[in-house]
């Protein structure tokens, strides 16, 4: 069992009723994270889930009140470039904001399934109601809202790092806020249904096999809803983006990083490029915003000891005052001021948790972050 440092502001138990789990053979070193706010006093239990499962969204209170507290359980398990993810929880709503993803950068795919309750979302003009069982293509990287009913839900999904299904892309973005139905959609049901059921028997060796039949499955149900990939080639310019914006985050701390530059790696066009940043407000603007969110990410771990400047010249912020001022002008608050919040902050927590080394307990956005 695994137990974080610093002051106790909430605890998850591991297990059944806490208790620690059985040795694992080494050969079984694979776990997945395994969290229940069993055992948790009432009033914290709800913040304590959102702090561990949740942390990439915006939620809004639970339907019942603190007092009544709010028993839910959940398992992640990463694998290569993805991670299954399975909850059972009571309803609440939930959004993610353009705030948070310029803050986290999490710009993953994700295949869902609402077994039981009532899910309705919306994401621009786009208005999703899950039909129990039925996997849709979703996003993290556009903004979203979400409402949960029913006395209690069931969820599973799929979460894909963009990196690894860039031949999916275009399928992908086709389906988007869509649903996969037919047999092929039934199968990739039944496959997440599979993970679920597997997820502590699987060992070291078969996590690659278990990438590439995930990756195979998944394609199957894209496949069979776009008619062809031609259907989805107005979506070729999305995988292009995506591309750009992966070469952004790898070359954040270049004082050299810039439209010229990226037009040289990517080998598009000056007015292309600036074509395809448009709806987000440029160029310049975006890696500036990359910049930023990734300080704040370092700023905010308090495991990350680096000084300030140490980290704005980690991602590209050479004179520190330019730094200050921009870091404020994006957040509302300092860079130093954030740094104390986080040392402040720190919670304790115990978990089961995949590839934790002693005294580390990753959230589900920490796994994504390293997927």
């Amino acid at each position: 069992m695994y137990t974080g440092s610093g002051h106790c502001r909430s605890r998850l138990s591991c297990g059944e009723g806490g208790v620690e789990p059985a040795p694992v053979e080494r050969s079984r070193a694979i776990r997945p994270l395994i969290v229940s706010t069993t055992g948790l006093p009432p009033h914290q239990q709800f913040e304590a889930w959102r702090d561990l499962c949740v942390p990439y969204l915006d939620t809004g209170r639970p339907g019942t009140p603190p007092a009544s507290g709010f028993q839910a359980s959940g398992m992640a398990l990463p694998f290569e470039s993805f991670m299954y993810y399975h909850a059972v929880l009571p309803p609440y709503d939930y959004s993610r904001t353009p705030a948070r993803i310029r803050r986290d950068s999490l710009d993953h795919w994700i295949v869902a399934v609402c077994k039981r309750g009532t899910q309705r979302q919306r994401s621009g003009d786009d208005n999703i109601f899950f039909r129990p069982g039925v996997p849709y293509v979703l996003t993290m990287a556009r903004a979203f809202e979400a409402e949960r009913e029913g006395v209690e839900i069931e969820w599973q999904s799929l979460f894909l790092a963009r990196d690894a299904v860039q031949e999916l892309e275009p399928l992908l973005g086709a389906s988007l806020n869509a649903p996969l139905e037919g047999p092929t959609g039934r199968l990739l049901a039944s496959f997440l249904d599979t993970l679920r059921d597997e997820a502590e028997e699987f060992r070291a060796t078969d996590l690659p096999h278990l990438a590439a039949l995930t990756k195979a499955t998944l394609a199957a149900a894209l496949n069979s809803r776009c008619d062809s990939v031609e259907a989805a080639r107005p979506q070729l310019e999305h995988l292009q983006l995506a591309r750009i914006k992966r070469l952004i985050r790898e070359k954040l701390g270049s004082a050299t990083l810039g439209p010229a530059r990226l037009c040289a790696m990517s080998g598009v066009s000056r007015s292309a490029l600036y074509r395809l940043f448009e709806p987000l407000g440029g160029v310049a603007r975006h890696i500036q915003r990359e910049r930023l969110a990734a300080a704040y990410r370092f700023l905010s771990d308090p495991a990350d000891r680096r000084g300030i400047a140490q980290v704005a010249e980690a991602v590209g912020f050479f004179e520190p005052s330019s730094f200050s001022r921009a870091f404020r002008a994006e957040f509302g608050i300092a860079p130093r001021d954030l740094r104390a919040v986080a040392l402040e902050g720190r919670t304790e927590v115990s978990v089961r948790a995949f590839g934790a080394a002693e005294g580390a307990a990753p959230n589900v956005s920490q796994i994504l972050r390293r997927l």
